[in-house]
């Protein structure tokens, strides 16, 4: 097993896609539809950049 980096949990990305991933399996009750939850994730990203007065980029980090 590898060490968990600490900077994983300051990349806005990966928080908006983790927090996604929370909330679609509360509302589907389970293992959470993974198209939802990219659009979800995605959407908290870009409401998360205009909040923060940041321009969107084409591609968010670490998505491939």
């Amino acid at each position: 097993m590898t060490d968990l980096d600490p900077d994983i949990f300051d990349d806005l990305f990966l928080g908006c896609a983790l927090a996604a991933y929370l909330e679609q399996a509360a509302i589907e009750q389970g293992f959470p539809d993974s198209e939802a939850t990219r659009r979800r994730a995605y959407r908290y990203y870009e409401e998360e950049l205009k909040r923060q007065h940041k321009p969107p980029i084409d591609k968010p980090p670490h998505c491939g």
